[in-house]
């Protein structure tokens, strides 16, 4: 999974396991928005697909996102977020993508092979392309691959990784006989190697941590990609890519690839006005109804992967009460916030019942709502047992003392303060209140959440395909870079040890299950809805636009002959 922070919602940035969260998009105020009819399941894949014979040799993506990158590396924490992650897309790549089915296989772009050559202990060779080279023409070399793994295994605690997660089981990288085939070994089984492939970085930015975390906040990391950063205007908000003239591979269709940096609560309306060709609409009725309006334009959904929830910060005050929290989670009712999500734009509602898996992916259970499902006798019970009476006024209090939360929303994304909004309602039913704490969005994820200065939040996070061993970084160890929660369980490690050692698909399964329903007994996040991937975009554009899991392949986007 991965950390995001854009038009609504927060992979292979740092890598496809990597968590991205995400702040939201405006919110659900229509008031004809469609009727909830749809119940068949959303394909994977739902972009108009062409063969690059059929796509237009030239032309220009516009597309838009909330705010300018505060850091452009997106292997770093504060970089490690969804408009980063899709701005710099177009300008990297590795030996490992995603199919349609979510499956790894090997891009032939970047690496020639990549397989386990040996399970005693696990060893994996990989032969890069020896064409590949960074934009000023240095070749990618297994070089690169050491400086991103000892930038990012937990070693030197310098280094402000989003995330240690795979790397930190690998014991060496060592050349196999030259620059381009080396082999990697790791400590213990390690089912879901790939997801760390997706992407690498060279050693110019993995060289000290002071270039790791800061070299890159106003300067692009170097491609890897078909397109390359041009110009960055942060006075104007707009980036630039255009193709990259070291690129060894198929030449890419688009010319140019511009980003600009759109208000969330106005990028309908830009799309309305044909000032950019996409428009992520997730749960936006608004941005629905605008986007349905304009003639050249179509409606795409897919299943997805970002999930919103309420995340508690525990490590102190009231919500450090596990009974408390458990409280909080039947309060909340879950399936109304989903309704509200998704229905106004023609998807069908329903509940995160998992910690790890989306649902229709293999391994989910729903076991949040068997743990915390709305339930508010239940919720009152726990309330009383943790010492929060209702008093004559029908508030909650402890010792004297009124119980009040506040809940952190970025200012300008009513989708984000809508669900805080209804957390709120159904907080202040069981005699709990709330207040909504207002922040800018542009400080929202560095300044409070990542900087623990909140209580309750709702953001978004965005799984991948390999969701497992992703999850581990949101819960445990405390001190992760992406445990926003303050807190963890001890069970945890262990099973996160046991369950990335184990390479029997059915066995990993069980173990994420258990880890699942430990998450969901202690509740350190309330999961509310999974969100559908739900685009507008303008007649023409193939390859590009509503998918779930799909490595997007730059060099086939474009417009339609």
């Amino acid at each position: 999974m991965r950390r995001i922070n854009t038009a609504f919602a927060a992979v292979a940035v740092l890598s496809a396991s990597a968590l991205l969260l995400t702040a939201c998009a405006p919110g659900n105020t229509s008031s004809d928005a469609p009727s909830a009819g749809a119940t068949e399941e959303l394909p994977s894949t739902a972009w108009a697909v062409a063969d690059a014979a059929d796509v237009e040799d030239g032309g220009t993506l516009n597309l838009a996102i909330n705010a300018m990158p505060v850091n452009w590396n997106t292997s770093e924490v504060d970089g490690n977020e969804v408009d980063t992650v899709n701005t710099v897309e177009p300008t990297t790549g590795g030996p490992i993508e995603i199919a349609e089915d979510g499956t790894a296989v090997v891009n032939p772009d970047y690496a020639v092979s990549a397989e386990v050559i040996s399970d005693d202990p696990q060893v994996v060779e990989i032969t890069l392309n020896p064409d590949a080279v960074w934009e000023d023409g240095t070749p990618i070399t297994y070089k690169d691959y050491v400086g991103t793994w000892q930038a990012l295994n937990g070693t030197n605690e310098e280094y402000l990784g989003a995330s240690t997660a795979i790397y930190e089981d690998i014991t060496a990288i060592e050349s196999s006989g030259d620059d381009y085939t080396f082999t990697v070994t790791f400590g213990q089984i390690t089912a879901d190697w790939q997801s760390i492939f997706t992407t690498v970085l060279p050693t110019a930015v993995t060289a000290t941590p002071e270039a790791f975390n800061t070299g890159y906040t106003t300067i692009p990391v170097p491609s890897s990609g078909p397109f390359m950063i041009s110009d960055i205007d942060p006075s104007g908000q707009v980036v630039t890519m255009v193709r990259n003239p070291a690129w060894w591979g198929e030449t890419p269709k688009l010319d140019t690839i511009i980003v600009k940096v759109v208000d969330g609560a106005t990028q309908a309306t830009a799309f309305g006005n044909s000032e950019t060709d996409v428009l992520y609409i997730s749960s936006n009725a608004d941005a629905y109804q605008t986007a349905t309006k304009r003639s050249d334009a179509e409606i795409q959904a897919s299943g997805g992967l970002t999930w919103t929830h309420v995340t508690m910060n525990s490590a102190k005050g009231p919500l450090a009460d596990e009974t408390l929290r458990r409280a909080i989670g039947h309060s909340i009712n879950r399936e109304l916030i989903s309704e509200s999500a998704n229905t106004p734009v023609g998807v069908a509602a329903t509940t995160q019942g998992s910690y790890i898996f989306m649902p229709g992916q293999k391994g989910y259970e729903d076991n949040v709502g068997a743990a915390i499902g709305f339930d508010v006798e239940g919720a009152a019970d726990l309330f009383d047992e943790a010492g929060y009476e209702l008093n004559d006024d029908g508030l909650r209090e402890k010792d004297g003392d009124v119980l009040t939360l506040s809940i952190t929303v970025p200012a300008e994304t009513p989708t984000n303060k809508q669900r805080a909004v209804q957390v709120q309602a159904d907080l202040k039913d069981v005699g709990v209140t709330v207040e909504l704490d207002e922040v800018p969005a542009a400080k929202y994820f560095s300044d409070y959440i990542i900087a623990g200065d909140y209580e309750m939040t709702s953001f978004s996070w965005q799984g991948t395909a390999f969701p497992i061993s992703s999850s581990e970084a949101l819960f445990s160890p405390v001190d992760s870079e992406s445990n926003f929660t303050g807190i963890t369980d001890e069970s945890l490690e262990g099973l996160y040890d046991e369950v990335n050692a184990e390479l029997d698909p059915d066995k990993r399964l069980e173990i994420a299950d258990e880890i699942d329903k430990v998450l969901a007994s202690y509740v350190p996040i309330v999961p509310l809805a999974p969100l559908p991937n739900v685009y507008a975009v303008k007649d023409g554009l193939v390859n590009y636009g509503a998918k779930q899991f799909q490595s997007v392949d730059w060099t086939v986007v474009g417009w339609a002959k």
